[in-house]
């Protein structure tokens, strides 16, 4: 007669590595867009071109200094949308902006194309609640609604 020794079974981690998938599959997609946001406030919009150009005319303008006052810097980017065609880049952006009297969002709407950058819309909120247009330097206060220029 002969014996046959009895087969250890092993132990099974289906269920751990089943929920560890799932987990995984959720939480990927949050941690990937994480990662991106982070990577695009402390180093893509140094690089990006639109945000650069319009953070620079924001510098010169008489009507944000006057708004936000001096050492105009970004503070954040609220949300940006971006289109990019061989050679070419649009996008709108909010950016967050920060001087010495006070903070404020940049809603900007720009291009580039063959290393020229076109603006076509940049208005600012104030932090008095003020609405002001730095391409055509008029300001929309919401108390009264009245557009005045400046």
């Amino acid at each position: 007669m002969t014996v046959i020794p009895p087969q250890r079974s092993r132990a099974s981690h289906g269920c751990l590595w089943g929920c560890l998938a799932v987990l995984a599959f959720i939480f990927l997609p949050v941690l990937l867009a994480a990662g991106y946001g982070g990577w695009f406030f402390y180093q893509g919009y140094t690089r990006d071109p639109v945000l650069r150009g319009v953070v620079q005319l924001v510098r010169r303008d008489g009507m944000a200094e006057a708004v936000l006052g001096r050492d105009i810097h970004i503070t954040g980017i609220e949300g940006s949308a971006l289109s990019y065609m061989w050679g070419a880049e649009s996008g709108s952006y909010v950016v967050l902006l920060a001087g010495s009297k006070g903070q404020g969002a940049l809603h900007v709407t720009a291009r580039t194309g063959g290393g020229h950058l076109t603006v076509d819309s940049m208005i600012l909120d104030g932090p008095d609640g003020g609405h002001y247009d730095l391409l055509h330097h008029t300001t929309t206060r919401p108390a009264n609604n009245a557009t005045e220029s400046i």
